[in-house]
Parts: C-alpha cells; sequence; structure tokens
C-alpha cells in the first residue's frame, strides 16, 4: 500500500475518532456502538463495518502513536510475492515472456483460465509485483524496432524534399522573398540538389529539377514535401 492511501485511510479512522478525542460525546461507549452500527466507505478498503473493540484499538493506538499509529500497519514480508514457491515463480514468468503483449489483468486471468492458479490461493496484487519486480508488467513492454514508412537501403533510390523561406533580396528597387529548395538521398543522406528560387520562376522548379535529375542518371523515386502536402513523382 502507497504511503498516500496509509494516510488517506488513517484520516478516514481519525474523523471517526474526532468527537472522542475532542470531548463531544457524553459517552465513548455509546458513541463507539453507535459507529459500529454503520456501514463505512473506507479509502482502499472498500466498505467496511467496525466492531467496538477495533474503534477502541485505534483509540489507544492513536494515544500512543499518535497520526502515525492509525495508519495500516506494513506488511512484514512486503515485496515478495506470497503463496508462490520458486518453481510457480519460474513458470509464471516463463508464460509472461510468451504473452508479452498482454496487459498483467489479462495475463492474470489467462493463468486462472488454464488452470496455472487458483484464485483463492494466488491474489492479482501477487501475480503482479511477482511481474513488476521482473520489468514483465504491460507497460515495461520490449519495445518493436522502429519502422519509417519511408526507408531505402540503396543510394539514389528516394529523394526527400522540402521547401524553406529563404532571405529578401532586392531586385530592380524592390525587395523580393526568395525559396529555397533542397532535396537528401533517403539512405546515403547526401544533398543531391539545392537551389534558390524567386515566386514567379516557382512553376519552373520541377522542370529544373527533372532536368538535374536526368543529368545526373537519376531516374528512380523522389518525394517533395512542401508545407502539408506530400507529392510522389517517378521519373522512370
Amino acid at each position: 500500500m502507497e504511503e498516500k492511501v496509509r494516510e488517506q485511510v488513517a484520516l478516514f479512522r481519525y474523523g471517526l475518532l474526532a468527537p472522542v478525542l475532542l470531548g463531544q460525546v457524553p459517552s465513548q461507549k455509546e458513541y463507539l456502538a453507535q459507529v459500529a452500527s454503520k456501514k463505512h466507505q473506507v479509502p482502499y478498503y472498500g466498505e467496511k463495518e467496525f466492531t467496538p473493540k477495533t474503534l477502541a484499538n485505534w483509540l489507544l493506538a492513536y494515544r500512543r502513536e499518535g497520526f502515525e499509529g492509525l495508519k495500516p500497519k506494513r506488511r512484514s514480508d512486503r515485496g515478495k510475492p506470497r503463496k508462490l514457491s520458486r518453481e510457480q515463480e519460474e513458470h509464471i514468468l516463463a508464460l509472461r515472456n510468451v504473452e508479452r503483449e498482454l496487459p498483467a489483468s489479462v495475463f492474470f486471468d489467462r493463468l486462472i483460465g488454464k488452470g496455472e492458479i487458483l484464485p483463492s490461493d494466488v491474489s492479482y496484487a501477487t501475480v503482479y509485483r511477482l511481474l513488476k519486480n521482473h520489468g514483465l508488467i504491460d507497460k515495461d513492454k520490449v519495445k518493436s524496432p522502429e519502422r519509417k514508412r519511408f526507408a531505402y537501403d540503396t543510394v539514389n533510390t528516394l529523394w526527400q524534399g522540402d521547401m524553406s523561406y529563404g532571405p529578401y533580396l532586392t531586385v530592380n528597387g524592390k525587395k523580393m522573398q526568395t525559396y529555397l529548395f533542397a532535396f537528401i538521398d533517403d539512405c546515403s543522406r547526401v544533398i543531391p540538389f539545392a537551389q534558390f528560387f524567386f515566386p514567379k520562376i516557382l512553376s519552373h522548379y520541377p522542370r529544373s529539377l527533372k532536368k538535374h535529375c536526368y543529368a545526373e542518371e537519376y531516374r528512380r523515386l523522389y518525394m517533395w514535401t512542401m508545407e502539408k502536402s506530400i507529392v510522389l513523382k517517378s521519373f522512370k
């Protein structure tokens, strides 16, 4: 149980005992009997009922240890799976490695469904702790190798291109925006083509590039990314 949860439980218990501790009830015995006659929603535990003796023990613990005495006690075997032999642990871990993609809760249900464990003997918390201690809970999945949509292992099979805004130049007294177009080879990462253009000659860009590609004997595929659009063209 996490420390934050232990504190929430302790606050709940203190809330039940506060009238006694603050001297707000004429009879402690009658008050504890009244509290014990009701059902209570307890953090972490859910709906619970308590005997007057349990409430009296909480009072005693508070008077001896303060707020800390109202927190649930930590297990002496904290962090160690219960009711699992070494052979059972190894068997469950072996099964988990085979069904690595399943969430821990689904994997636990599968163990029960296959008869590997009995829910009356082994709790979900026990299996979860075992998996967590070995880094085998669902959020620790083994990462699959990265797969890229565009990836080639030979030179000049794919060029990836993009446009960016270049500097302003003054031409005939008029300030004009330039645009830079460049391509990079997907395999070698070499930049085989880059050129600045003025807006009025942007329409000549594909033709200029195609001429350059033929001159360099590039007859494959290129990808041109311009802002958010992707154009695929083949020079075959």
